[in-house]
């Protein structure tokens, strides 16, 4: 069982398809090409965005406006979980250069035990008298809701994460993100069977 709770922006650490909604912050007028490969100029302010990791090394940036617009980044994969990194605009696809840190903090609850609900497959046997004598018996399943005891611990990790985006070869920053998120995985270390 996986709990999502994002806070503001973290799409770059992330392994699947969570979308993560955050803020852009611009603060010089930024350039960016969409999907179709039109360079779009983004103009200084403050955008709704959200970020999803659609691969291990694409993200898409959308921003919630009237245009929907997605821009795709591409990155060598080797974002860390503890650090800084770099990711030049000969990587990423785009005309910017983007460098970041992100912290991640993992913390694990106390052994815990209890009951959650389940489904199983309950084998059901019908039967019909045959024209000629007899009966015509056959087996199906049907599902059945139940329950199991589970011992368990609730695994919760905060991952922090600080983004700046810069024209290529620029020093003066265009953007900013900054944001984390908070997801907890349920680990379950002993089961019974679904009754």
């Amino acid at each position: 069982m996986k709990i999502l709770m994002p806070v503001l922006l973290a799409g770059l650490l992330l392994v699947g398809c969570e979308k993560i909604e955050g803020q852009l912050n611009i603060t010089k007028d930024l350039k960016l090409k969409n999907k179709q490969g039109d360079t779009h100029l983004l103009r200084v302010g403050t955008y709704s965005a959200d970020i999803k990791a659609n691969t291990s090394k694409k993200i898409t940036l959308r921003l919630n406006n009237d245009s929907d617009e997605k821009f795709v980044f591409n990155h060598n994969g080797n974002i860390p979980t503890n650090g800084s990194f770099n990711i030049p605009s000969n990587v990423s696809g785009q005309p910017v250069d983007l460098s970041g840190t992100v912290a991640t903090n993992i913390t694990r609850s106390a052994m815990k035990e209890g009951y959650q609900p389940c489904t199983y497959e309950m084998p059901v046997q019908t039967c019909y008298p045959m024209p000629n004598g007899g009966m015509n018996c056959s087996v199906y399943y049907r599902t059945v809701n139940g329950s199991q005891w589970i011992r368990y611990y609730d695994e919760q990790t905060v991952k922090n994460v600080s983004l700046s985006v810069k024209a290529a070869n620029s020093t003066e920053e265009s953007a900013d993100f900054h944001g984390d998120i908070t997801f907890v995985d349920r680990i379950i270390t002993n089961q019974t069977k679904c009754r």
